[in-house]
Formats: structure tokens, C-alpha cells, sequence
């Protein structure tokens, strides 16, 4: 069980920055490789997500943060 912040869970917490943090990746992949407007493909969101988790292992590296 995890520390609530109120109503939150801190679980809930940690996995809303990792939602944030892809959605930032693929934004920002998207505004890079505009001029077709082709969308990532499957590795393309692997790569983002992975470096999501590893921006997190940063951010808090107590923590035992893994992609699953």
C-alpha cells in the first residue's frame, strides 16, 4: 500500500507523470517530423517510453520505477 496525499495515491501520482512524459515524447516527435505528418511507429513509442522511465529513475531514484 502505498502514501495517499489526500485522496491520491502516490502510485497514481507516479504513473500520471509517466502518462504526461510519453504523451510530451510523442508530441514533440511529432512537431520534429511534421513535414509528412507520419506517426510513430511501434518502436518509436517503445523508445519514448523508455526514455520516460529512465527521466523517472532520475527524478526519483529511491524508487524501483520499471516499464512492464
Amino acid at each position: 500500500m502505498g502514501v495517499k496525499i489526500g485522496e491520491i495515491r502516490s502510485e497514481q501520482i507516479l504513473e500520471n507523470e509517466f502518462r504526461i512524459g510519453v504523451l510530451e515524447g510523442i508530441l514533440e516527435w511529432i512537431v520534429s517530423n511534421n513535414t509528412a505528418l507520419r506517426r510513430p511507429n511501434t518502436g518509436d513509442i517503445r523508445a519514448i517510453k523508455e526514455e520516460t522511465v529512465a527521466t523517472l529513475r532520475l527524478k526519483y531514484p529511491k524508487s524501483t520505477i520499471n516499464l512492464t
